[in-house]
């Protein structure tokens, strides 16, 4: 349904959110404040984010920005708010980036069996930004190289989820999931059977994992057809995430039960890694594989929306115009993308 440019834009904007390990990381969280209507509180988290996509795609037909909030909310509210919000967008980024590499190295090393390594902090740390230079290195080389490393990790991450829900379920359903795990029902997609501060707890996780897809429209300068597609593509990629986080909860409680994931929820990401073992036995590198290139797509994708921002906010002299400065070889923003 989507043109060759669109397809492209939305592997931009599924890695950002960095499906499998955002999901790894709130799902044992969300479990402890809602049980198993888990699945319905990512739903619920769904509508507000689809509202916003939405509200982007029209903002995005009027003014094709790479700066986005920094311009739209400068268009609306004055330079004072513009500016807060164009650097807050550009500091989440460089917080943000960090993390996901490390999360990334650390999966890798699980996945090859360096549970050790993986446990040392100040090899990671170095690996990581090892990691963050590369990843770097390739958005300054353009937007078409990002555009095939994305393709690549993509499909990846989603294969890696979409084999463990199928293994999941099938054991559940055959009697050969964790004892005590419930069966799947109907009520589990019900957001509002819990309490309000519950409901509202649950939320605020589930907003945060369907946040990146937003990267889209800091590309909008550099998209074919930028009036329509980085929109289209924002939208298609929410419903892509709905589905994928709310079967891979499904299959996830139906597997574990409420009871281990909440356990287990200071943990966070490695949730995934318990699954991948109880369910997939020798064959878990699969799903660490999909958590490492989750973090590591998200990783390279975060650096460009806090770049784009950065270049925007030096172009209207919010910031030092070096910022702004354009590789003559590759026609990105090097500057600050390296600054990132």
């Amino acid at each position: 349904l989507l043109n060759e440019n669109a397809r492209n834009t939305v592997n931009e904007i599924v890695p950002s959110t960095s499906p499998a390990y955002s999901l790894a990381a709130v799902l044992g969280p969300i479990v402890v404040l809602v049980g198993v209507n888990a699945p319905g509180v990512l739903i619920a988290s769904f509508v507000p984010m689809l509202l916003i996509a939405s509200a982007f795609n029209y903002l995005n037909k009027v003014d094709q920005d790479c700066g986005t909030t920094f311009s739209w909310v400068g268009r609306a509210m004055g330079p004072w708010m513009d500016w807060l919000g164009g650097w807050a967008i550009a500091m989440t980024g460089v917080l943000v980036v960090g993390s996901l590499a490390d999360v990334a190295v650390r999966f890798t090393l699980l996945m090859l069996g360096q549970n050790e390594m993986a446990e040392n902090r100040y090899l990671v740390m170095a690996i990581a930004v090892l990691v963050i230079i590369f990843m770097t290195w390739i958005c300054v080389i353009g937007t078409q190289a990002t555009s095939k490393v994305q393709n690549v990790l993509v499909l990846a991450q989603i294969a890696g989820l979409l084999i463990l829900v199928a293994v999941a379920l099938a054991r559940a359903f055959t009697g050969s999931g964790t004892p005590g795990a419930p069966t799947p029902e109907w009520s589990w997609l019900n957001p509002f059977s819990q309490t309000p501060g519950a409901l509202t707890g649950g939320l605020l996780l589930g907003v945060f994992a369907y946040w990146g897809w937003e990267s889209a429209f800091n590309l909008s300068e550099e998209t074919k057809d930028s009036s329509r597609i980085p929109g289209l593509a924002g939208l298609a990629s929410t419903v892509i995430l709905l589905i994928t986080y709310v079967g891979t909860a499904i299959a996830v409680l139906a597997f574990l039960g409420p009871l281990v994931l909440a356990a287990q929820a200071d943990q966070q990401e490695m949730i995934f890694a318990t699954v991948a073992g109880d369910a997939l036995g020798g064959w878990k590198w699969i799903v660490l594989a999909a958590v490492a290139t989750s973090a590591l797509a998200s990783t390279q994708t975060t650096i460009i929306p806090a770049s784009r921002t950065a270049l925007s906010m030096a172009r209207n002299q919010a910031i030092p115009s070096y910022f702004g400065k354009i590789s003559a070889a590759h026609q990105t923003p090097s500057v600050s993308t390296w600054w990132v």
